[in-house]
């Protein structure tokens, strides 16, 4: 499970089509509009190495984030 905080409510969509890419399925998805921001918490599974390329590839998608808004 990882919990996700975003300033931009397009990134759940841009979040579960990288998971789709990588060959992984969500298993859990819920959101939360909390202000100027968005909580996600999300759950994958699939090939441990495509889990983990999908983990760095969100982690590099919410610094992008973070860095446009800043």
């Amino acid at each position: 499970m990882r919990t996700v905080t975003a300033n931009d409510g397009r990134m759940l969509a841009r979040i579960i089509h990288l998971a789709h890419r990588f060959g992984c399925t969500y298993t859990r998805v819920a959101a939360e509009h909390r202000g100027a921001t968005y909580c996600m918490e999300l759950a994958f599974a699939g090939p441990g190495d495509a889990l983990r390329r999908l983990d760095a590839q969100i982690t590099k998608l919410l610094a992008d984030d973070r860095e446009t808004i800043a």
